[in-house]
């Protein structure tokens, strides 16, 4: 994003240029940790398990296909990944609202 825009909305809307970064990452971040939040809700639904190793064991004992549940697995790891990421950003960011 340009540096004008920042400096054009935060002069329009009357806030600094800080509280405007800090309030967009904190919003950025709380999005991105509630959407990886409710995929891996939906997959825990869908196959009726609470852990990537529950839903590997399951296509282990061929309780369900394994296509799409691997990739979907894989998926899951990677949504726990983020999950990860993104709750470390907001431990090293201070947020002062």
């Amino acid at each position: 994003m340009e540096r004008y825009l920042i400096k054009s909305i935060s002069k329009d809307l009357e806030i600094s240029e800080t509280r405007l970064l800090e309030e967009s990452i904190e919003s950025f971040l709380d999005r991105e940790f509630r959407k990886a939040f409710s995929e891996i809700e939906k997959l825990k639904e869908k196959y009726l398990v609470e852990s990537p190793t529950d839903l590997e064991k399951k296509i282990n004992e061929g309780k369900v296909k394994e296509h799409p549940a691997w990739e979907e697995l894989i998926e899951w790891e990677n949504l726990e990944k983020r999950i990860k990421e993104v709750k470390e950003w907001r431990r090293r960011i201070p947020i002062t609202a």
